[in-house]
């Protein structure tokens, strides 16, 4: 008998393309960033940003000037001009950074947050002492008239990327050169992932770091890895960068050779493993798929990587490594996993592996109504959904990093009921009862990414490598 073995050349191609990509990654880390994207990164805080200073008070001017009458006078040859009619003058400007004007502005709001956000955190009785060093500012606090620890914060010098931009963190030490405190002040990650940093004990495991002992290493949030590692990195960069400037006269040591940095524990192969397997029932075609089996597997992709993982992720997770964002090796993997399902399994990963997906699944099953068609047409809601995955592409990629918390699995799996897109999350799980999966069709970036990666590997075209007779006893 014999067969001819064939290949579909764009499918390859474009897998050899995804390899290459994640190896190069894997091996070099992310492109660094230049230009506006460093810019807008560095300095999206309230503090350093350029202000605008209008509305100031009104004032009548008299304006008087010389002319020369071309003949000689007791005051000389120039004499005095009539007053000219009374004018009102509006004054506006822009202040920055750069001048000393502006630099006094900032120092001075920036030191009036830093010692409420310590009021706050030690008391209304804290003695503290805000000094100003050049650009910044740090605060030495005090026991019983005895200085006890140092507090800085890396607002001006932060180019550590999270998720969604830089994260703002305050950093306390103690004067026996131990790291006392790391607390969160603010940033733009998705509050989803920040909630479960902040609810875990990530924070703690900064105490009591010795900051002239080796690098260390802290674990990891599993579902929040790019934010617990870019905080890690920001610390560093911040007794790198800030603290010397700051304390350095406080140390007998140097401050900049402190490291520290955030990794997964080995639970992540268990995961990877997990997801994996779920990949392979969707993609290989000698798995027969039933609907109980893939029921089980829609409950198990929910509980699993849904709520116990919160381990989907966003179209901004292709872009991060391009965008300087160093990604764990679980989620690159996980995202490698993705784009080869798309290329060859007709988008698994929204069939079989996006637990949002999954949720809008198991509802529509369950649902007591009878599905209603899309009050739009099919077509309509795919160029909606084109136009505003490439808006969102587009901002994310110039700058607005806020775009990259367009997502709403995050929330769903995150559980925090007091956030109002909780309740937005699981309104489109209900809907989808009756308007079956409709922020997939609608309104999902990730998914449009994937079905147009799907649709540009699908050719009919194919490519013989081989023609060669195979016997079969």
């Amino acid at each position: 008998m014999s067969k001819r073995l064939t290949i579909d050349y764009r499918k390859s191609v474009i897998t050899a393309c995804l390899l290459s990509l994640f190896i190069f990654f894997a091996i070099y880390g992310p492109l660094e960033r230049s230009g506006i994207l460093s810019h807008v990164n560095t300095l999206e805080n309230e503090f350093f940003s350029p202000q605008l200073i209008t509305d100031t008070q009104r004032s009548i001017v008299v304006e008087a000037g010389l002319i020369s009458q071309g003949s000689r006078y007791v005051l000389g040859e120039y004499g005095l001009v009539n007053p000219k009619a009374k004018s009102n003058v509006k004054a506006a400007g822009m202040l920055s950074f750069d001048s000393e004007m502006g630099e006094s502005l900032h120092n001075n709001e920036w030191s009036a947050a830093m010692r409420e956000r310590l009021i706050v955190k030690h008391g209304d009785n804290a003695e503290i002492n805000i000094k100003m060093q050049g650009e910044l500012c740090y605060a030495e606090i005090y026991s019983h008239g005895k200085l006890k620890t140092l507090y800085f914060e890396n607002m001006l010098h932060n180019t550590v990327q999270g998720f969604s931009g830089p994260i703002y963190l305050g950093m306390e030490t103690s004067l026996s050169g131990t790291l006392e405190e790391v607390s969160y002040i603010t940033s733009k990650e998705t509050e989803s992932y920040l909630r479960k940093i902040l609810r875990s004990t990530y924070l703690d495991q900064y105490a009591g770091l010795g900051l002239d002992q080796q690098p260390e290493t802290i674990d990891a949030v599993s579902g929040a890895t790019i934010t617990a590692k870019a905080m890690a990195d920001a610390v560093t960069e911040a007794f790198s960068v800030t603290a010397p400037q700051l304390l350095s006269t406080y140390y007998a040591f140097d401050l900049n050779n402190f490291h520290v940095s955030a990794k997964l524990t080995y639970w992540w192969i268990l995961h990877i493993v997990v997801i994996a397997a779920i990949f392979l029932y969707a993609i290989l075609p000698q798995i027969k798929k039933t609907k109980k089996s893939r029921l089980l597997v829609s409950v198990l992709t929910l509980i699993y990587v849904g709520f116990g993982l919160n381990g989907s992720f966003t179209y901004v997770t292709f872009l991060m490594p391009f965008m300087g964002t160093e990604v764990s090796l679980f989620l690159g993997l996980y995202a490698l996993l993705t784009l080869l399902a798309a290329v060859w399994g007709k988008n698994a990963y929204c069939s079989y592996v996006c637990p949002f997906g999954a949720a809008q699944m198991i509802s529509l099953k369950y649902s007591p109504f009878k599905s209603k068609k899309l009050f739009i047409t099919n077509k309509q809601a795919e160029y909606f959904r084109y136009v505003l995955t490439i808006v969102l592409v587009g901002g994310f990629i110039y700058g607005y990093k806020t775009f990259g918390n367009y997502e709403l699995f995050p929330d769903l799996f995150g559980t925090e009921v007091s956030s109002y897109w909780f309740y937005v999350a699981a309104a489109f799980v209900v809907i989808s009862m009756r308007y079956p999966m409709l922020w997939c069709r609608l309104a999902c970036p990730t998914g449009c990414v994937l079905d147009a990666l799907k649709d540009a590997s699908n050719t009919r075209s194919r490519f013989s490598i081989l023609n060669k007779k195979i016997t079969f006893n």
